[in-house]
């Protein structure tokens, strides 16, 4: 049985919780990822995503350059532990209308599973059906 930490991306980016909406969206862009994690000294303490700057900042007319990445963030992050079926985190994430989950080892963060991620997973699985 497949396991959360063999589809996860890692190493993780993360981002200063003093950056502003506009530094986050650039980090993510220059480094191709759909998500990002807030850190405040050596804590990840929130995560900003794709749907979070469109909704949060563009929606609600926000100005990227002066809001704080610390107003749209979403705390506390939701993650599972690596070692975990793919199946168990597919559930979790439909049930918690999440796209991004962060992965631990030991209640450390080591990773970011993203719907992308799980695309992967499934499409192998159809593929062997063929």
């Amino acid at each position: 049985m497949d396991e959360i930490g063999d589809y996860m991306v890692s190493p993780i980016l993360s981002i200063d919780m003093e950056s502003t909406v506009q530094e986050a969206a650039q980090f993510m862009v220059a480094h191709n990822i759909g998500s990002v994690l807030i850190k405040e000294f050596e804590k990840y303490v929130g995560i900003v995503t794709e749907t979070d700057l469109t909704r949060k900042v563009l929606g609600k007319g926000l100005n990227a350059e002066s809001t704080g990445i610390s107003e749209i963030m979403t705390s506390p992050i939701l993650s599972l532990d690596c070692y975990l079926p793919v199946e168990e985190a597919n559930r979790f994430m439909h049930k918690n209308k999440i796209r991004h989950l962060a992965v631990t080892e030991e209640d450390k963060i080591i990773g970011i599973l993203s719907v992308k991620d799980l695309v992967a997973y499934f499409s192998k699985d159809f593929r062997m059906q063929e």
